[in-house]
């Protein structure tokens, strides 16, 4: 029989790539190792971008055949400090069965969660707030079990003020590079526009300054604020911050603040009339299967789902359904494909334990998944497998080795104040 190294030297390159586009991940980084040819082949900036196109329409167009996979995150507390974060792969269908389970490479302090800023084909990008700076960003990659700590923000403040920031995730529809964007505010006396924004692409592995100008909108809340990628957009919920102290006035609205992962600018997309006088912790912002969504809780257990049906086209706001918990205090998690919503569901308002739930907006009917954990811990969003960071970072390293970032390959790290892993501290010291 012909080996397989034996066989690229009489295929020609284009016919060997069409070949291996259609595999799996974990069988081509098994071919990896066949040759150096290979190896360079497999792990190339346009055969990964391939791959995943043909990955993408595989999985759509199979479908109605093969239930579409889920990755669903929840926590469980190890002990008075520790939380211990569990990721599944679940099969969206009747049963919601687990296929496997994640490794998460990291352990978490006593701030909880790492908050899950978005996924993008197959890449995951996790973040973890501070209050004396923009804290941790991580992307990571669990078909590949690797993950890579960005390396420190350039954004510094003096020890009276503290920084408010949210993180968009995406990728560029040109360049196919995957970015990082996070918008910084100074909190002093409140909320100081305009923001100072920062964008990292995962080929040049480092931060650049964008400039914002005068821009006149805030993004609510923290790190934790929800994202929503769309159209090469990322967007969160935002307001025009001129209010007069805790009554809001006729000049207060909230919006959808968005940037444009291709030009690098902010912009302002308009929520949906109605609810434009309401505040942040009632608001978010998602996606509907193809189009812009927004999420309204105008009590503890409903929410109404308002849905854009063309791209910025204020007037083509529309409230699909009405999502009642039936007294229950909750938050919608996913779309599923069948038309139900996963969502997190407490049995009062300040409970610290939640269960995940399936809710079907035509009956109203509920159904209890049987998956328990810490209050504002879950998560789910479709699950695909990807080559992005299976080439080796070691060149990625080395451009940003004195900026703070590190690299976690196949283990486990626990994660300092200063972003940087205390394994690596601790063998310092030791060699010392």
């Amino acid at each position: 029989m012909m080996r397989s190294n034996e066989m690229s030297q009489y295929l020609p390159i284009e016919l060997l790539s069409n070949i291996l586009i259609r595999l799996p991940v974990r069988t081509l980084l098994r071919f990896t190792i066949v040759s150096k040819s290979w190896y360079s082949l497999i792990t190339s900036p346009n055969f990964i971008t391939t791959h995943q196109l043909n990955n993408n329409r595989t999985t759509i167009s199979n479908k109605n055949q093969t239930p579409l996979l889920l990755m669903v995150r929840h926590s469980t507390p190890l002990n008075q400090y520790l939380c211990k974060e569990h990721y599944s792969v679940r099969c969206d269908n009747d049963t919601f069965e687990e296929s496997f389970k994640l490794d998460f490479p990291f352990t978490n302090r006593a701030t909880g969660s790492f908050n899950i800023v978005g996924t993008c084909n197959g890449l995951v990008c996790l973040s973890q707030y501070e209050t004396s700076n923009t804290g941790i960003v991580i992307l990571w990659n669990p078909s590949l079990r690797k993950s890579f700590i960005l390396p420190n923000s350039r954004v510094v403040c003096n020890r009276r003020d503290r920084l408010r920031y949210c993180i968009g995730f995406g990728i560029d529809p040109v360049t196919n590079d995957y970015k990082i964007v996070r918008l910084a505010y100074l909190r002093s006396h409140g909320v100081i526009p305009p923001p100072r924004v920062e964008v990292f692409e995962l080929s040049t592995g480092s931060w650049r300054n964008i400039n914002s100008g005068d821009f006149p909108y805030v993004t609510y809340s923290d790190s934790d604020t929800q994202q929503a990628f769309l159209n090469g957009y990322v967007h969160w919920v935002g307001y025009n911050p001129k209010y007069n102290s805790n009554m809001v006035d006729d000049s207060f609205h909230s919006l959808i603040v968005s940037f444009d992962m291709r030009k690098e600018t902010l912009g302002v997309v308009m929520a949906p009339p109605c609810v434009q006088k309401y505040l942040d912790w009632s608001m978010c912002v998602t996606v509907f299967g193809e189009s812009l969504s927004f999420l309204h809780r105008y009590v503890d257990h409903c929410w109404w789902l308002w849905v854009m049906n063309e791209y910025c086209v204020v007037t083509s706001w529309t409230k699909k359904f009405v999502i009642d918990l039936g007294g229950h205090v909750g938050r919608p998690i996913c779309f599923r494909e069948n038309g139900d919503i996963l969502l997190e569901r407490r049995m009062s308002t300040f409970s610290s334990e939640a269960q995940l739930v399936s809710y079907d907006p035509k009956s109203k009917m509920i159904k209890n998944l049987e998956i328990h954990g810490m209050a504002g811990s879950f998560y789910a969003d479709t699950y695909r497998e990807s080559l992005v960071l299976s080439k080796d970072l070691n060149e990625v390293l080395q451009r940003h080795k004195n900026s703070g970032g590190a690299v976690t390959c196949l283990g486990k790290s626990v994660l300092s104040r200063e972003g940087n892993d205390v394994n690596m501290k601790r063998k310092k010291k030791k060699q010392k």
